[in-house]
């Protein structure tokens, strides 16, 4: 009988090699590190090669590893999107989906794309706002789904990820040395604990601040920040290459991460919408096939 490669095998292969990390491997495939052990040593003896190199804590691809992973990645790709395509593909209707700013790019949008590929007959309407926005067009049934900050939703929310947030601004200009210090943020008509857990930290830090310009535009934001208006808080993936990021030593407070998590509308009972919410947790939450190590 032809030796064939386990999906599971190649699955925790990936993992070790991407984290060079038994036990990190371990927490993201959910498994005892004696049983990642016990697993790889069954692979390199089909494989008839050594394809990992321990050396104490940290572990590193051999050259043989290296052309497995390759392959591993690319049958591990195939086999998910030959799932996702075949879980969708006879889904009809419409679903209309609210998304944060801050996380419509980057993974989400990449994993919306997927889904619009392959369920050619769901149509997608995708509304972007705030998270209260988005949080209240859920209870009031406008929307079907949302992608948003979960901590402004009372009810049932699944987990997706968490979004850092950092201090920016344009090294150019003096900021740091006014008083009270220009700040760029969500202004203060909108409710937004991270901004208010943002500012709490500098009035903690006895450092004066005004509110120079408010939006809850992320452009709007980016703009002003870079115009010179301004320090700013912004998604750590929205940072311009000519930004500054403020830290600890610059007497900035660290701003608690965004809970990221998937609203649902108790209206929305539809088989389109039961299909987008499993293919968004599926590839999105903690632990998912698709999530990013």
């Amino acid at each position: 009988m032809t030796d064939t490669l386990s999906l599971d095998q190649l699955r925790s292969f990936v993992a070790i090699a991407e984290s060079g990390s038994y036990s990190r491997a371990a927490e993201r495939v959910f498994r005892s590190q004696p049983a990642l052990s016990m697993q790889m040593k069954r692979l390199e003896e089909l494989v008839g090669a050594q394809l990992l190199d321990r050396n104490g804590r940290e572990t590193r691809v051999t050259e043989a590893g290296e052309v497995l992973l390759n392959y591993a990645r690319r049958i591990l790709d195939l086999n998910e999107e030959a799932i996702s395509k075949l879980s969708v593909i006879d889904t009809e209707g419409s679903v209309r989906i609210g998304v944060l700013e801050e996380v419509a790019l980057g993974p989400l949008v990449d994993v919306l794309t997927k889904f619009g590929r392959f369920a050619s007959r769901v149509n997608l309407e995708v509304r972007v706002n705030t998270s209260w926005e988005l949080t209240e067009m859920i209870d009031r049934d406008d929307i079907c789904l949302a992608v948003a900050n979960r901590m402004y939703s009372s009810g049932a929310v699944i987990p997706l990820w968490n979004e850092r947030y950092v201090w920016v601004m344009n090294p150019d200009y003096p900021l740091l040395n006014e008083d009270p210090l220009p700040i760029v943020m969500d202004p203060m008509s909108q409710p937004c604990p991270l901004r208010d857990a943002a500012l709490g930290g500098l009035d903690d830090r006895r450092r004066r601040w005004n509110l120079v310009f408010g939006s809850v535009s992320v452009a709007a934001l980016k703009a002003a920040i870079n115009a010179g208006l301004g320090v700013g808080m912004l998604v750590e993936s929205e940072v311009g290459p000519n930004m500054r990021v403020l830290g600890e030593t610059d007497g900035f407070p660290e701003i608690p991460p965004a809970e990221i998590g998937l609203l649902r509308s108790p209206g929305a009972t539809s088989e389109a919408v039961d299909c987008l919410a499993d293919f968004l947790v599926r590839h999105l939450a903690p632990g998912s096939v698709g999530q990013a190590a």
